[in-house]
C-alpha cells in the first residue's frame, strides 16, 4: 500500500453520521461564498456611491455574514458529535474557524467603504486604480472559496482532489498579495490634500480583502494536512 493510502481519511468521512459534518461545510461555505459576491456588488457601486445603497449593499453583507457564524455554530456541535479521532476534530474546528474569518474580513472591508461614503469622500477619482484592486483581490479570493469549496465536498470521496486543488488556492493568494502591494503604493502615493481619514480607511480596506485571502488559503492549508497526514489506524 502506497503512503497516499495510508494516509487516506476516506473511512471516518463515509461514515453516516460524518457526513452532517460535510454538508454543514458545504453549506458553511455557500454562505462565505455568498458574503464575498455580495461585497463584490458592493464595490462596483462605489465608483459613484449614494449611501443609501451603499448601506443597503453593506447590510446585505453583514446579513450573510451573521449567516456563514451562525453556520460555523451549528457545524462547531456537529464535529463534537462526530465519530472522528481527536486530531481529525481538532483540524475542522480550526479549518472552520479560518473559513469564516475570510467572511469576517470582508465584512470589515465593506464597512470601511461605508464609512467613506458617509464622510463624503469621492470615490470616482479611486475607481482607477484602487477600486479595481479592491475589485480584483476580491476575485481572487472568490476563485479561492469556489476551489475550497469544492475540495470540502471531496472528502469522503476522492483525496486526491484535495491534494491537486491545494496549489490553486496558494496561486490565487500570491495574486491577490502582489494586487495588495500595489494598491498600498497607490494609496501612500495619493494626496496629503485628500486627508489622513481617507488614507487610513482606503489601506485598511486593502488590507482587510487581503486578510480574507490569506483566511482561505490557511483554512486549505489545514484541509491539506487532514488529508496529507491522515490519521494513525
Amino acid at each position: 500500500m502506497s503512503k497516499y493510502e495510508e494516509s487516506s481519511l476516506l473511512h471516518w468521512f463515509r461514515q453516516r453520521r460524518n457526513q452532517v459534518i460535510l454538508t454543514g461545510l458545504d453549506e458553511h461555505n455557500e454562505k462565505i461564498l455568498d458574503t464575498l459576491t455580495s461585497c463584490e456588488e458592493l464595490v462596483k457601486h462605489m465608483a459613484s456611491p449614494e449611501l443609501a445603497r451603499v448601506e443597503k449593499l453593506y447590510n446585505r453583507v453583514s446579513m450573510l455574514e451573521r449567516s456563514a457564524d451562525h453556520c460555523q455554530d451549528d457545524l462547531a456541535n456537529e464535529i463534537a458529535r462526530g465519530v472522528l479521532p481527536p486530531e481529525i476534530r481538532e483540524k475542522l474546528y480550526r479549518l472552520v474557524r479560518l473559513a469564516d474569518a475570510t467572511a469576517n474580513w470582508t465584512k470589515s472591508a465593506s464597512k470601511n467603504l461605508v464609512m467613506l461614503a458617509k464622510l463624503n469622500v469621492d470615490m470616482s477619482q479611486f475607481e482607477d486604480p484602487i477600486l479595481n484592486y479592491f475589485k480584483a483581490i476580491n476575485k481572487l479570493t472568490i476563485e479561492s472559496v469556489r476551489v475550497f469549496r469544492k475540495m470540502c465536498s471531496a472528502l469522503g470521496r476522492d483525496d486526491r482532489t484535495i491534494l491537486d486543488n491545494r496549489q490553486i488556492i496558494e496561486d490565487r493568494e500570491r495574486e491577490a498579495d502582489e494586487v495588495h502591494f500595489r494598491a498600498r503604493e497607490e494609496i501612500l502615493g495619493m494626496s496629503d490634500s485628500y486627508g489622513y481619514s481617507t488614507h487610513f480607511l482606503l489601506l485598511d480596506t486593502a488590507k482587510n480583502f487581503e486578510n480574507a485571502s490569506d483566511a482561505i488559503t490557511s483554512a486549505a492549508d489545514v484541509l491539506y494536512t487532514i488529508v496529507l497526514l491522515g490519521t494513525p489506524a
